[in-house]
C-alpha cells in the first residue's frame, strides 16, 4: 500500500488555534503539536532521572496526534468544549467517529495503531496520556507567555487558568517533578 497521499495531507498546519482571541502570532495545530511532543520529551527526561518509566515513543506519538481530529472540527474553543458534561461528551463522540478519516490511506495495522493511541490519550489514564495532558498545557502556557511578552493582555487570564490546572494536577509522577517545571512563584 502506498501512503503518499496521506503524507501529502498538511491540513493541521492550516487550522489556527485561539480563533476568538486577538493574537500577534497565530499558532497552528501542527505547531502546537510539535511543542507538545517536545515538552513530552523533556518530561520523560525528568522522569527518567527519578526512575519513573514512561514509554517515550508512545507518549511523543500521542502528543503528535492528540489534536488530529481538529483537521475536521477546527480548534473548538475551550469555553464551548467544556460548557457542560453533555457538550464535552458529544464532541468526544463525534471526534471518535471522524478520527479514522484522519488516517485514511495508511495500512490497516498503522491506522489502528494511531486510532488506538488517540483513544488512549483522550481517556487520560496512562502515564503517557497524562504526560501529553501536562505537555499540552505547557505548550499553551508558552504560547500565552509569547503573546503577553509583546503586550497582548488577552492571554493573561488564559495563562492563569491553565497554570492553576498544572499546579493542582494531582498525579504522583507530576507531583515529583512539577517544581522543576513550573515557575518558582507559582502559588
Amino acid at each position: 500500500m502506498n501512503i503518499f497521499s496521506h503524507i501529502l495531507n498538511r491540513g493541521l498546519a492550516h487550522v489556527m488555534r485561539y480563533s476568538s482571541t486577538p493574537q500577534h502570532f497565530p499558532e497552528s495545530v501542527a505547531e502546537h503539536s510539535f511543542y507538545t511532543a517536545y515538552y513530552v520529551s523533556l518530561l520523560c527526561d525528568l522522569l527518567g532521572k527519578i526512575d519513573i518509566q514512561a514509554n517515550r515513543e508512545k507518549a511523543i506519538t500521542m502528543a503528535l496526534i492528540h489534536d488530529t481530529e481538529e483537521m475536521f472540527s477546527g480548534d473548538i474553543l475551550n469555553p464551548f468544549k467544556h460548557y457542560s458534561k453533555e457538550v464535552k461528551e458529544a464532541i468526544l463522540q463525534v471526534s471518535k467517529e471522524v478520527i479514522p478519516q484522519m488516517y485514511e490511506g495508511l495500512p490497516d495495522d498503522m491506522k489502528e495503531k494511531y486510532i488506538s493511541l488517540w483513544n488512549e490519550e483522550s481517556q487520560g489514564e496512562s502515564i503517557e496520556a497524562q504526560l501529553v495532558k501536562v505537555a499540552d498545557r505547557l505548550s499553551l502556557l508558552s504560547k500565552c507567555a509569547e503573546e503577553v511578552k509583546v503586550g497582548n493582555e488577552f492571554f493573561k487570564k488564559i495563562s492563569e487558568v491553565h497554570l492553576q490546572f498544572l499546579i493542582d494536577f494531582d498525579v504522583v509522577w507530576w507531583q515529583k517533578i512539577k517544581d522543576q517545571v513550573l515557575p518558582e512563584s507559582s502559588p
